[in-house]
């Protein structure tokens, strides 16, 4: 299966260099970059072995219901962002200038498809179940795709509102300026993992309906494995 290459989001920051002592040598520039691991599958665990993993997954069936775990896909997102600052210092005024160089956001996928190795086994399951949590895949792709943009626009709009240089300041205080600096990256970008993580969650419990366990169980009629529950 072929998967759309990942976009990048990459934002030029065209910041005026305003008037006086400090002044933007360069535009700081801004880059949200998404990622993905290859795909990575274990085939190893028996159907036994699925039923006492806790997954993330809301059980569709009705209470009086019965439902297995045949496969789940696992994978986290990592996000790291950097953030690199340069500075310049005027002896004579015991003055510094600060400015955010670079800032570069990371977003990765290391996504893991789990089949139990019964399903694995058979022909017609095991392609179902398989095509089945390429969707879960599928959403973490355009999740991290989406969010990468949103956190690189984010962060353009904070600094253009703060401003993408700091100064003049007394000489001895751009350490401290440079952590508050960095400190507002890192909080922009904080707050959008988390709006993320959360439509992550919804989107991927969205794929685990009543109907799309219908429509596998009925592809494969056939298939019966007995669970050891011992």
């Amino acid at each position: 299966m072929i998967f759309d290459p990942l976009s990048a989001a990459s934002l030029l920051v065209l910041a005026a260099a305003g008037e006086g002592l400090c002044t933007l040598p360069q535009p700081t520039e801004i880059q949200a970059k998404p990622s993905s691991k290859s795909i990575e599958y274990d085939y190893s665990q028996s159907l036994s072995d699925l039923q006492r993993v806790r997954t993330d997954t809301i059980d569709p069936h009705s209470f009086n219901g019965i439902s297995m775990t045949q496969g789940y896909m696992d994978g986290a997102i990592k996000l790291v962002p950097k953030v690199d600052l340069n500075y310049k210092v005027y002896t004579g005024y015991k003055a510094a200038c600060i400015w955010y160089d670079k800032i570069r956001i990371t977003i990765e996928i290391n996504p893991r498809i789990i089949i139990a190795k019964e399903v694995h086994d058979d022909r017609c399951m095991g392609d179902v179940v398989a095509e089945h949590e390429m969707k879960h895949v599928k959403i973490d792709r355009e999740i991290v795709n989406k969010y990468a943009q949103i956190m690189g626009s984010e962060v353009y709009d904070a600094l253009k509102e703060r401003g993408f240089i700091a100064g003049p300041i007394p000489s001895d205080s751009v350490e401290s300026i440079a952590a508050r600096m960095q400190k507002v990256v890192y909080q922009v970008v904080e707050h959008e993992y988390k709006k993320m993580d959360l439509e992550r969650e919804e989107k991927q419990r969205d794929v685990d309906n009543i109907d799309e366990y219908k429509r596998v169980q009925s592809l494969c009629p056939d298939f019966n494995p007995v669970i050891n529950t011992r």
